[in-house]
């Protein structure tokens, strides 16, 4: 199956390096905390977070943009050539390959655009449930007892290009076995590692994604009273709020650094106004009525509007 853009085997059993790489919800994944501009809701009986995907919206709909009308002109101009001869079936196949590619864009335009604005994972307290919103309606919620959740910090394909492997938190929802992977999904900060997690900087990234995950943690076993969250995300669009997704952490380098980021910062600036557009083509997610009731709180839920 497909988490946004990355393929994830499900149906099969769990791979070693990842069964060593999972996390006891009993014991402190990090030794400090960190909300990781993540969270979108919080109050005594449930925490509400984003899915590690919310932060690549854009990439789906920048392919489209450059991809669909590079397919469409490549077609027509190969068209044209289907009038010569023996090279007809060539020719007509090319067109056929063209055509195929500009349909991939075009589902990866859905991955971002025409969908809902966030796919969020809640954690209940109260019942020790973890719910994954997939799509509003019968059937749309991924749910797992948190206790028996396969959590693990999950290092995807390094790819030099990009500056390494991308590593968000994932959750193995297991089959009755205990051995088979029957679902899956992400959440929480999403970082982008070098090709080595054991030297100094490796660790400092990869401890991102643990300190996040442990103020998750934290707050399923100990409750919000001793939790922060330095901003929370809006539900609805915001530019400001996709802008900070993009451009989070600029304004902590040194002015010679900010000169160089300069040459990345117009793509960066297309990035988060796609990202602001693929929110606001998209719609609420609605919990269904089963979820809200066992999230039901008498306080009120804190949030704050960017």
């Amino acid at each position: 199956m497909y988490d946004y853009l990355t393929s994830v085997d499900v149906n099969c059993p769990v791979d070693e390096s990842e069964e060593k790489r999972r996390l006891n919800v009993q014991k402190p994944a990090a030794d400090k905390t960190e909300d990781g501009y993540v969270v979108f809701e919080m109050n005594d009986v449930y925490l509400d977070v984003c899915n590690a995907s919310y932060q690549q919206l854009g990439w789906g709909t920048l392919a489209f943009l450059i991809g669909f009308p590079a397919a469409a002109y490549g077609g027509w101009q190969t068209a044209l050539f289907t009038r010569y001869g023996e090279l007809v079936p060539v020719f007509w196949a090319l067109v056929a390959g063209w055509m195929l590619i500009g349909v991939l864009t075009v589902v990866l335009l859905f991955r971002d655009c025409f969908g809902y604005r966030h796919k969020t994972v809640r954690f209940n307290r109260k019942n020790r449930m973890v719910y994954a919103f997939r799509r509003n309606g019968p059937g749309g919620v991924v749910a797992v007892p948190w206790d028996k959740a396969f959590f693990f910090p999950h290092r995807q394909t390094s790819v030099a290009i990009f500056g390494g492997a991308p590593t968000v938190m994932r959750c193995y929802v297991m089959d009755d076995d205990g051995k088979t992977i029957k679902d899956t999904f992400s959440f929480g900060v999403r970082v982008v590692n070098g090709d080595d997690e054991t030297d100094e900087w490796g660790k400092k990234v990869l401890g991102e994604v643990l300190a996040n995950f442990e103020f998750i943690r934290r707050f399923m076993e100990d409750g919000p009273e001793h939790l922060t969250v330095d901003r929370y995300m809006p539900k609805g669009p915001s530019l400001k709020a996709s802008f900070s997704i993009w451009f989070d952490g600029f304004k902590e380098v040194g002015s010679v650094v900010k000169v160089l980021m300069a040459f990345v910062a117009l793509p960066t600036v297309i990035l988060a106004t796609l990202h602001y557009i693929a929110q606001l083509t998209s719609r609420e997610p609605v919990w269904p009525d089963d979820v809200q009731r066992a999230s039901a709180s008498d306080e009120t839920s804190v949030t704050v509007i960017a």
